[in-house]
């Protein structure tokens, strides 16, 4: 009987206190908003209240990163920049869960693309001269331009000097090496061009 009787006040105790988290919750959605949008804020001032951050995001070096109005940006991605790089990114744009788009030169992604999880965008490499350490050589950096309406899949790899034309489609995985033309679907690694969409 005093079994019985504990887990009645036991569960009447829960209860009671699980309501006000109940209520709490309904909110939680905006305070999220507010919350990553105002700590996104801290490194980009100028970045537009229509922008979503749904998560912690890490935005590193000199934070020279323009974000485009009713972006999306997840969780865990990476925004750096270093030396004279720049990141611009359009309006409507989706930015996936860990994804790292990193410029020490110039990275442009145009309106309205998609950008699946884990994809890496990166404008530049170590020099691999025999004569010195790599780490120890400057970075070989190329302009990456990724135009509009463009859909990279999870996974795939943009490397530096790559033009990405509107419209194209780039599969899951693949490792883009060379410009992939208006409107074409690539795949693989290195990634080809298989057919218009």
């Amino acid at each position: 009987m005093p079994e019985k009787s504990a887990h009645k006040t036991l569960g009447l105790i829960t209860s009671m206190l699980a309501w006000p988290f109940r209520m709490l919750s309904s909110f939680a959605p905006m305070f999220k908003r507010i919350l990553f949008l105002t700590l996104a804020k801290v490194k980009l001032p100028t970045l537009s209240s229509s922008v979503q951050i749904d998560g912690p995001i890490t935005i590193i070096g000199t934070a020279n990163v323009s974000i485009g109005e009713r972006s999306r940006i997840s969780r865990q991605v990476e925004l750096g920049t270093e030396e004279e790089g720049r990141i611009k990114i359009g309006e409507n744009v989706r930015i996936n869960r860990g994804t790292t788009i990193f410029a020490y030169d110039r990275i442009e992604i145009g309106e309205h693309t998609l950008i699946g999880e884990f994809v890496t965008i990166r404008d530049a490499n170590h020099g691999i001269s025999p004569e010195h350490l790599i780490r120890t050589q400057a970075h070989e950096a190329k302009t990456i331009m990724i135009g509009k309406d463009v859909w990279i899949g999870r996974g795939a790899v943009i490397l530096p000097g790559v033009t990405l034309g509107d419209g194209c489609v780039i599969g899951a995985n693949s490792v883009v090496t060379k410009d992939v033309a208006e409107g074409m679907i690539a795949v693989g690694s290195p990634a080809k061009a298989i057919r218009k969409r």
